[in-house]
């Protein structure tokens, strides 16, 4: 079974696999950018998974277990304009395989291409958009979905964990499933109705043993951005309107503050993109795909401090500083609104 997903032309993702759940995944994941066949010419990441135990892997594959439950042996091969992940997990994997693999390598291979691939989450309006990054737990989800449910269906669905950015300013979608977590539901408590009852019994469980292993296992419930956000449309491309950078600080109030040219955080963004990156790179490490990782690290990093850079100079940029305590849900949609 192949399935085969297209993100703008820039880059594509083929899965080839001999399980159901696999498919399964992957078309849930890709099923707003499924294609019929990728260009010869486009850059892709090729992943092959075959579904097993994984207690023990093949000759040539790294073993890699993942908080003892997600087991697989890998193997990559790598050049400028394809990345081939060989794969033989189990079904715990399949998400890891995604987030740790999948996601970097379209990273990498899109900025070859001159287009960055930014962790944010993103809205559109009015055929432009607004782009919110920053660390994880920096409000980005949580923002998001309080500028979705106070604009109505004005707004738009344009990225919920990465969007694609091409330096002249222009945002590309890269939709896939949204991470629903417990905590949500606080800020935003009507997406409860959006969900079936086995879906509230697992977001309920998936919280309670979030909090049980203090944040060190966090399960997510899967859910289409259309399922969440019904009636809002989706947009595949807009013009960036604002770069927002999403912080913590001492406050009692959410702050937004124009950030200039001369004062963009490009470092640290850069710092933060690749942290999301870092199980990808020390898997690589681990399974001696390159010679030489360290330059070809720098050479990676160089390509997107460059195309963030000329991004930071093409679109306003405004840091949302938001208070490191709980503030109110109400407090918090005065703000938004």
């Amino acid at each position: 079974m192949t399935l085969v997903a297209s993100f703008h032309d820039v880059v594509g993702v083929r899965v080839e696999s001999n399980s159901s759940d696999v498919q399964r995944f992957f078309t849930a994941e890709y099923a707003r950018h499924v294609d019929d066949v990728l260009p010869e010419a486009l850059p892709q990441v090729r992943l092959r998974f075959t579904l097993a135990a994984a207690f023990s892997v093949p000759a040539g594959y790294t073993l890699h277990v993942h908080k003892g439950l997600a087991r697989w042996g890998y193997r990559i091969q790598m050049d400028e304009r394809m990345v081939t992940i060989d794969v033989h997990g189990n079904r715990m994997a399949i998400p890891m395989v995604h987030h740790m693999l999948v996601h970097p390598s379209l990273r990498y291979l899109a900025a070859r291409q001159g287009v960055l691939m930014l962790h944010a989450g993103a809205v559109t309006h009015d055929g432009r958009s607004l782009i919110l990054t920053g660390h994880g737990g920096a409000g980005k989800t949580t923002t998001t979905s309080l500028l979705l449910d106070e604009g109505g269906p004005r707004w738009g669905l344009h990225a919920d964990d990465y969007v694609f950015l091409r330096p002249e300013g222009e945002s590309l979608a890269y939709l896939t499933r949204a991470h629903l977590y417990r905590s949500l539901l606080r800020w935003v408590p009507q997406i409860k109705a959006t969900l079936s009852p086995w879906e509230r019994v697992r977001l309920e469980c998936f919280g309670r043993i979030r909090a049980w292993s203090k944040e060190n296992i966090k399960w997510p419930v899967r859910l289409d951005l259309g399922r969440l956000w019904p009636g809002h449309p989706v947009d595949m491309q807009a013009q960036v309107g604002a770069l927002v950078v999403l912080e913590r600080a001492a406050i009692s109030t959410p702050q937004v503050l124009p950030i200039s040219p001369g004062d963009f955080p490009l470092d640290a963004l850069l710092q933060m993109n690749f942290y999301e990156a870092r199980h990808f790179l020390t898997l690589m490490r681990k399974g001696n795909v390159l010679p030489d990782v360290d330059s070809w690290l720098d050479a990676w990093r160089a390509r997107e401090r460059a195309l963030l850079y000329r991004i930071s100079q093409r679109v306003p940029v405004y840091r949302l500083r938001l208070p490191k305590r709980e503030v109110s849900p109400a407090l918090a949609r005065q703000h938004v609104a």
